[in-house]
């Protein structure tokens, strides 16, 4: 799970001119200091009702961005992670809106390990507080890529979400008030063989984002949101698997379904 500032090196460059060098610095403090406290908020009211809460801290930082990692046991699990989420980018977006000309967008994806990914271990970095191992633990493979190259396809105040996590979750969205937004396609680099990757934005009926009615310029996924119908569920998950049956026969991608047994 990735939170990152939008607009963030026009706004330091910005400020830099207009006062002194570090003016800019006092919205990332804050940024990094209040964001991982209201979703481990949203965290824990997702799983109130559960008898654990699945692994989740702070994987790394990457200039303006945080990422979060997560261990769900389930799709279940994964679908409380990614509304927790989801609800943290929303509320804080509009929040943090109000101190600065800054916004905040988010993005959920998905990898099976070991297979087509892997952990490394690094000893001579430290670990994260609460891992079992003394040694720093980082993440490799196509779906971390994947994840990483969406990312930047993501928008102000929504989450965009990888096909093989949205694929999972459509599964077990039948009772709840998940929505799925088709926002087109992009070509990813070195994802899919070169072929358009599905851009997958999410919402939840109950909690829209405040701010998109009043865009100046609207892109496409948020008009998306905002003029065309939710996708059906099921199907979501007819296109994730003709697009998995495609690219496993034409680019011998060996692409598997999502398993979070």
């Amino acid at each position: 799970m990735s939170a990152d500032i939008a607009g963030a090196t026009n706004f330091k460059q910005t400020i830099s001119v207009e006062g002194e060098g570090t003016a800019w610095l006092s919205p990332f403090e804050t940024f990094f200091r209040e964001f991982p406290l209201v979703l481990m908020g949203r965290v824990a009211v997702a799983f109130g009702d559960a008898d654990y809460v699945p692994d989740i801290g702070v994987w790394k930082v990457i200039g303006d961005e945080v990422v979060f990692r997560a261990q769900p046991r389930s799709a279940e699990d994964a679908l409380r992670i990614t509304e927790a989420f989801y609800r943290a980018i929303v509320t804080y977006d509009a929040r943090f809106f109000e101190r600065w000309p800054l916004r905040i967008r988010g993005t959920c994806w998905a990898g099976s390990f070991p297979g087509r990914n892997i952990e490394v271990e690094i000893p001579e970095m430290e670990s994260d507080i609460g891992s079992q191992s003394s040694a720093y633990v980082d993440y490799l493979g196509p779906d971390v890529d994947t994840g990483f190259r969406i990312t930047k396809h993501g928008e102000s105040g929504h989450v965009i979400i990888s096909v093989n996590l949205a694929e999972a979750l459509a599964e077990i969205t039948e009772s709840n008030n998940l929505r799925f937004h088709y926002a087109g396609t992009a070509v990813l680099k070195g994802v899919f063989g070169g072929r358009p990757y599905p851009l997958i934005l999410i919402s939840f009926a109950d909690l829209m984002p405040d701010l998109w009615r009043w865009e100046i310029e609207e892109s496409r996924p948020i008009k998306s949101i905002r003029d065309d119908p939710p996708m059906d569920p099921q199907e979501l998950i007819k296109l994730s698997q003709r697009i998995r049956t495609y690219l496993n026969r034409t680019c011998r991608l060996g692409l598997d379904k999502l398993d979070f047994g």
